[in-house]
This record gives structure tokens, C-alpha cells and sequence, in this order.
């Protein structure tokens, strides 16, 4: 009796659990079809959250290029092809943002760019690309290239010293870009040893470790309270987002002390000035927040695609070499490499391009929003909908890429070897309205620092090395891919 009792208690649980995973399931009318998930946690266990681009395409291969899952208790909806993201982000209705746990926690609200949406997201976003465009094709543009190559001068001056030893190269990419960042914000330079530097730098790389962590919290909310703190490091992050949020404070206080009646070049003075106009929506808090964003976002996703560069190249000499014998018939080793050259060194710039793709940092990028109900492609999306967009599918499709899992500079070469704009299934930087804001400041500084950089070494690996090039897997699941960490040795160039 008992036995039997147990057995059917056994198949009642077992019922519900089953009624439960139906329920926790169930899709709005005409919604994209997608798997069946678990209660409250959705589709999660299920998908590699390391590399979550490389679950979706395989998910595409069973329900197809628009398709839905469950990330924690509400579908989301996956856009698998580049045709399909190209149209559904030139919508201005897909150009909201869903509330993100970890930009919302890092920025204390909805505050900046990347986390806001409609009008104050608009001016804000505006006001930032229009400056970022003008550093680099406007007057100041010479001038902007100039502070680049001093960063590259001393990059190499430094690294000079390490010529023929193993080394990491990591920490000296991120402080040539948080000394241009900073240039950009403040119209001036730090030395690496400094205190304030210092203090930047730590919270950086803090900040953005925790967000790795806690981006799976922006779709299981329920974890940021229940996961230990041990886990979580939810208390080091609080700590060191505000340390730097003081930082920031005491950035603006000190440019407006310094205010004599007329403004500068830099972002803060540019920004100040629409303050005193009292322009709808900028604001002191504004500015703060615009500012650790460009160094929290645009730091790490510049010195990320640096360090793959580095060992991409690394591993493929034989793609450095045609890179060097571009520049040296363009005219020797002992001149910089400018802007104005990339259009004569077209190999140099397919490699570059490549290096992006093959890289691939943001697979999934950052999740939209459906402003309003959209019918798309049958499907009917509700307002509200998180909307993602699977860019490694776009960046591994053969129908645009002959060698979509090689690295192969010649994907962006046209049957003259001419470097190939607008290549069709190259996203990365995003698209449409949400496109990332310093695009051209981001491509400007990639081509000085490693053209200039490959202009004075060569690239090897050490002894020992495999020659792999993997992705470096942590806790919890970001929106950036690392490499895996590695060594590497220069060689001043014969």
C-alpha cells in the first residue's frame, strides 16, 4: 500500500511538472515558435549562455531565422539571419531597449546611452555620435590622429624595452585607449602611474568583470537575490560602481572650476555647454553617466578586439608579412602610417576587417525592445518584446564568407584586391538606430594602432605554444568573447 501511494504521488508530481513546463511555455497568438522550458528559469540550462550566438544557430537549423526562447519567465525572440536583423533594426519600431540588470545596476538606473530609450536616449545618443563623427572627419581630425600616435609612440617605446621575451601585451592596449578615451573626455592625458589612473583602471576592470557575471541576471531577475554573494560579487561591484561614479563627479566638478568663459574641444565641454543652455535632457548626472559608459563600454570592447588581433596575427605570420610588404611599398618603416593611408592599403584593411569578424566579441550584441506591437515576417510581436540579434550567424554564414570558420583577409577583397565597403554580413558594430555611437572614433584608432604597430614588429609566438585561438570562458555569460589569455614576442622588424 504504501509502495503504491508513493508511486502515485511520484506520477502526481510528475503530472504537474509536466503542466508546469506546457505553462511556462505558452507563447502569445502568433508568436515565433521556439523549445518547451523549464518554469521560472525558461530555456537557460539548455543553452551554451558562454557563446549563446553558437546555441542559437543551432536552434535555427530546427525552427529557422525567427524564432523565440524562454530567458527566464518571458520569450524572447532571436533573429538569425543578416537579412532579417538588416530589416528588423531599421525599424524604429525595434528600437527600444529591454531593462539590462547589469547597466542598469553599473549606471544606478536607466542613465546614458546603451540602457535608455525614446526621446532622452535619442538626444543623448545624437549629441555623443556627432562628436565622435567630428573628431574624425572634422576640423579637429588631425589633431585627434595626432593623439593616437602619441599613444602608438609611447605603446611602442615601451614595449621596445621587451623585444624578444615572452610577454602580455593585455594591460599596456588598455592603457594606450583609456588615455585616448580620457583625452576625448577631458583634453588631457594621465600617466599610467598615476593615482587617478590607477584608481580609473581598477574600477574598469572590475566593473566589467561583474557584469559578466550578472548579465544573466538582466533575464533570471530572481537570481540577483538568491545567488550568494560569494557568487555574485554583487557587494565588490556595488563598491566599485560607486568608487567610480565619485570618480566621474569629481571629473566634471573639476571642469567646471576650470570654466573661464570659454569651452574647449573635449566631450565634457561640449556636453557643459548644452547643460548651461538648459538643452531638454542634459544634465550633470547625464555627463557623469555618458562618461563611465564610454569607458566601461568602449574601453573593453576596443582593447578586446586589440588583444585578438594580437594573436590572430600572432599565429598567422603569413598574413603579417603581406600586411608589411603593403606598408613598406607604400613608403618604408621610418614614417607613421596615417588615416589618409587606408585608402592605399587596402590588404591592411581586409585584415583588419577580418580580425573583427573572425573575433566576433559581441555574438549576440545588446538585446532591443519592440517599442510598440510590430507584425513581422506572420508574426505578431507584442510591445515589449526582447528582441536579439545573432550575429555570429551572420559572421559564420557561407552564403557571404568562402571560409567562414578560417580567417581569411581575402573575404574582404574584390577580384582587384580593393578593399570591399559595406561587405554584406559584416555587423560589428551593430546596425540600424541602436548602431554603436563611436563606430568611427573606434575604427580610426584600430587602424593607427595596429598598422603602426605591425610597421615596427613582427608578431611570434613563444616556445610551447599551440598556436590555438580560443575563447577565454569565465563565470557567468557576458556580451563580450575574450581570447583566451596568451603570451607573445616581438620582434623588431629587419
Amino acid at each position: 500500500m504504501i509502495v503504491l501511494t508513493l508511486q502515485l504521488a511520484g506520477v502526481a508530481l510528475l503530472a504537474v511538472f509536466i503542466v508546469s513546463i506546457i505553462k511556462s511555455s505558452v507563447r502569445p497568438a502568433n508568436f515565433p515558435p521556439g523549445p518547451l522550458s523549464l518554469p521560472l528559469i525558461g530555456y537557460v540550462p539548455f543553452l551554451d549562455v558562454r557563446n549563446m550566438g553558437r546555441g542559437f544557430d543551432k536552434l535555427s537549423k530546427r525552427y529557422g531565422d525567427i524564432f523565440s526562447v524562454f530567458l527566464g519567465k518571458a520569450p524572447c525572440v532571436v533573429l538569425n539571419s543578416y537579412p532579417m536583423i538588416m530589416e528588423a533594426f531599421s525599424m524604429k519600431e525595434f528600437s527600444g531597449r529591454p531593462s539590462i540588470f547589469s547597466g542598469t545596476f553599473f549606471q544606478k538606473g536607466k542613465i546614458g546611452i546603451t540602457t535608455t530609450e525614446g526621446t532622452n536616449w535619442e538626444l543623448q545618443r545624437n549629441f555623443f555620435h556627432n562628436h565622435m563623427v567630428e573628431l574624425v572627419q572634422g576640423k579637429g581630425t588631425l589633431g585627434f590622429q595626432d593623439l593616437i600616435l602619441d599613444e602608438v609612440h609611447d605603446l611602442k617605446m615601451d614595449l621596445a624595452k621587451r623585444v624578444g621575451e615572452p610577454l602580455p601585451v593585455s594591460y599596456r592596449f588598455n592603457v594606450s585607449i583609456i588615455n585616448i578615451l580620457w583625452t576625448i573626455a577631458s583634453g588631457r592625458r594621465l600617466h599610467s602611474q598615476q593615482q587617478e589612473f590607477q584608481s580609473v583602471y581598477e574600477c574598469i576592470d572590475k566593473i566589467t568583470q561583474f557584469m559578466s557575471r550578472a548579465a544573466i541576471m538582466s533575464f533570471i531577475p530572481l537570481l540577483s537575490r538568491i545567488v550568494p554573494e560569494r557568487i555574485s560579487k554583487m557587494e565588490k561591484g556595488r563598491y566599485h560602481r560607486d568608487r567610480f561614479l565619485n570618480i566621474s563627479k569629481k571629473w566634471i566638478r573639476e571642469h567646471k572650476e576650470a570654466y573661464r568663459g570659454n569651452r574647449g574641444a573635449d566631450l565634457q565641454d561640449a556636453y557643459l555647454a548644452k547643460v548651461e543652455e538648459k538643452a531638454e535632457s542634459f544634465s550633470d548626472d547625464g555627463l557623469g553617466a555618458l562618461l563611465r559608459e564610454m569607458f566601461v563600454v568602449g574601453a573593453e570592447t576596443q582593447s578586446t578586439m586589440l588583444r585578438w588581433a594580437v594573436r590572430i596575427l600572432s599565429v598567422h605570420k603569413d598574413v603579417q608579412r603581406l600586411v608589411q610588404d603593403e606598408m613598406d611599398e607604400l613608403g618604408g618603416r621610418n614614417h607613421d602610417i596615417v588615416w589618409e593611408d587606408r585608402h592605399k592599403l587596402h590588404y591592411t584593411r581586409a585584415t583588419i576587417a577580418e580580425v573583427q569578424r573572425f573575433a566576433d566579441i559581441t555574438p549576440t550584441g545588446i538585446p532591443h525592445k519592440t517599442v510598440c506591437d510590430v507584425d513581422f515576417h506572420g508574426f505578431y510581436l507584442p510591445k515589449g518584446t526582447t528582441v536579439i540579434p545573432n550575429f555570429t550567424a551572420c559572421h559564420q554564414s557561407p552564403k557571404y564568407w568562402k571560409k567562414p570558420l578560417d580567417f581569411y583577409p581575402e573575404h574582404f577583397l574584390d577580384d582587384n584586391r580593393k578593399f570591399i565597403d559595406n561587405k554584406e554580413g559584416f555587423l560589428p558594430y551593430g546596425i540600424g538606430t541602436r548602431r554603436c555611437p563611436g563606430e568611427d572614433v573606434a575604427n580610426m584608432a584600430l587602424f593607427l594602432i595596429l598598422a603602426n604597430f605591425l610597421n615596427t614588429f613582427s608578431l611570434r609566438i613563444p616556445p610551447g605554444d599551440k598556436r590555438e585561438i580560443k575563447t577565454q570562458y569565465e563565470a557567468g555569460t557576458g556580451f563580450i568573447r575574450n581570447p583566451k589569455a596568451y603570451k607573445v614576442i616581438l620582434q623588431e622588424r629587419e
